[in-house]
């Protein structure tokens, strides 16, 4: 099984009143770490989240597997709905990693680990 994971690129998705352009620029996903810039944004009520302030990431999860099931880790395990869409607050880049995780019965999981110490994270 692969698992891939790559920055929202899809502006017509509907992040809760926001579209990816709305939280980040210039997102690259490497091997092992993330880099780019995530905007501040104010209020942000996104499912999940009462409404906070902060740095938000948009990612895309796909694996090549019909019907695995992904995970993926920022502070809580959750697991994606079949959009493979992760919206998730960064709130200290420097101790925060993302966990992606693909599973399937009859399949070896994959997961992956990236750090995010690369990222920019604008303020107010």
């Amino acid at each position: 099984m692969t698992l891939s994971v790559s920055a929202l690129t899809d502006t017509s998705v509907d992040l809760w009143g926001y579209d990816c352009d709305d939280l980040q620029t210039d997102i690259v996903v490497g091997d092992d770490s993330i880099s780019g810039t995530l905007k501040y944004i104010e209020d942000y009520s996104a499912a999940g989240f009462n409404p906070v302030n902060g740095n938000f990431i948009a990612l895309k999860c796909e694996a090549n597997v019909e019907d695995a099931t992904i995970t993926f880790t920022i502070t809580n395990p959750s697991v994606l709905d079949a959009d493979g869409i992760i919206v998730g607050q960064i709130a200290d880049k420097d101790t925060q990693t993302i966990t992606v995780k693909a599973e399937k019965e009859g399949y070896v999981p994959v997961t992956k680990v990236y750090t995010l110490s690369d990222l920019v994270c604008q303020t107010e």
